[in-house]
């Protein structure tokens, strides 16, 4: 993993602008809006299986978005979530990431469980808490 990644979710009933950013140092700053940006430090067996899966996702082929014909509606409700992971210069959609190649995937599971993360310890949620991939 050469360069930083970052996970963006919009939508929800709560209205999430959520942007995880994770440098290859192992460094991950969320911000939120209406909320002070956090940064914790992503634990090196994460980092590692994020690193590795970044690595195939730049290799692999870009996820096809589909043509706006053949789409389904993004937001059928008003409370979807959408989620956009960047790696590179390439933006890819969670729901292009679909039937892609399974380490784009695997980055957005474990982008993922860090945003979770780094959001229960932005609220004061122990760093030694079962399932924490930050600290």
């Amino acid at each position: 993993m050469n360069s930083s990644l970052s996970l963006h979710r919009t939508g929800g009933v709560a209205g999430f602008n959520d942007k995880l950013v994770v440098d290859a140092d192992g460094s991950a700053t969320l911000t939120s809006r209406g909320k002070e940006p956090f940064t914790c430090s992503v634990k090196s067996a994460t980092m590692t299986r994020i690193a590795a899966a970044a690595n195939r996702a730049e290799k692999a082929p870009r996820p096809k978005a589909e043509p706006d014909t053949k789409r389904k509606l993004r937001t059928p409700t008003p409370d979807a979530i959408h989620l956009y992971l960047t790696v590179g210069d390439e933006q890819v959609s969670y729901e292009d990431a679909k039937g892609a190649d399974q380490s784009y995937r695997d980055l957005f599971d474990l982008m993922n469980d860090v945003m979770s993360s780094a959001s229960t310890l932005r609220k004061g949620g122990g760093a030694a808490q079962a399932g924490s991939v930050c600290s």
